[in-house]
């Protein structure tokens, strides 16, 4: 039976930026859950952020075209992007869905929408790069967590 207290809690935590994956599923996998149930409630809670990071992105680049010192900067940003056009067409949501799993500092979900609006890629593809992404990050992080926790009840 699925305690719905503790899968909100789990979906809740993966839904705030910077603990994300990372904690929720431990905090699921704590909480009772299976691997596989707290991977699901994890990107589940992590694809909520989706829609609205990109929706951030599109306002923020508006915003920014306003300020002199920061349109200048993104001018400079498409003419590299432009430049390295043939790269993102061919390999942009495979390279954005990589750029999300790496599980480096700046790296993730909001660096990957950053990116992808920087490169001026299609909102509908770097959803599902996004989406994508996570599925692949969530089941390292389920791994990565079932291992550290079998350690610590071996210990």
């Amino acid at each position: 039976m699925l305690n719905l207290a503790a899968a909100l809690k789990v979906i809740a935590i993966s839904a705030v930026p910077f603990l994300e994956l990372r904690v929720g599923i431990p905090v699921g996998i704590l909480s009772g859950f299976s691997p596989g149930v707290a991977v699901t409630l994890g990107v589940i809670g992590n694809a909520l952020q989706v829609p609205l990071v990109i929706f951030v992105m599109y306002i923020l680049r508006n915003f920014a075209q306003q300020v002199p010192f920061a349109a200048r900067w993104l001018a400079r940003a498409d003419a590299a992007a432009r430049r390295h056009h043939h790269w993102v067409h061919r390999y942009g949501w495979i390279g954005l869905v990589l750029f999300i799993v790496v599980p480096l500092p700046g790296t993730g979900l909001f660096s990957g929408a950053a990116l992808a609006n920087l490169m001026r890629m299609p909102a509908l593809p770097t959803a599902l790069a996004m989406a994508g992404g996570l599925a692949v990050s969530g089941v390292l992080v389920g791994a990565v967590a079932t291992g550290a926790l079998t350690v610590f009840d071996w210990l």
